[in-house]
């Protein structure tokens, strides 16, 4: 089974960093960092990438933009936003552009679920052996 690669992107560190470390301990997988959208759109250009977690609000290039880039390269990315802007228009907007949307604060678990959940879909998932729940 091939080995699904995750991008995830956002601007603050910390957050990159305790996504990168608690996916990686659980699921076989490469994950690829980015801290905006420009380098977001740089690594999709480069990478084969089959799911994405995406902040919006960020310098540069908002994360609305970088899901129209994704969605233009890969017709069928799994798009997961993690964002502090709870309101039901964001919300809306993000669903409209084909991604799914998990609020800030976040939990770890939800987030595992969920990319468990897309990477099934697309015959991806492999826990990883040393993993016990």
């Amino acid at each position: 089974m091939e080995t699904p690669s995750i991008l995830i992107v956002d601007d603050e560190e910390h957050v990159r960093k305790n996504l990168h470390e608690y996916l990686s301990h659980r699921i076989e997988c490469i994950i690829i960092e980015a801290a905006n959208g420009y380098e977001a759109i740089e690594q999709l250009k480069k990478c084969s990438i089959d799911l994405i977690l995406l902040d919006i609000t960020m310098p540069g290039i908002s994360g609305t933009e970088v899901i129209k880039e994704a969605k233009a390269l890969f017709k069928n990315i799994a798009i997961i936003v993690i964002t502090k802007w709870d309101s039901a228009e964001i919300s809306n907007q993000i669903k409209e552009a084909g991604a799914e949307y998990i609020p800030k604060p976040f939990s770890l678990k939800v987030v595992k679920t969920r990319v468990e959940e897309k990477l099934k879909a697309i015959g991806k998932f492999q826990e990883k052996p040393t993993y016990k729940n």
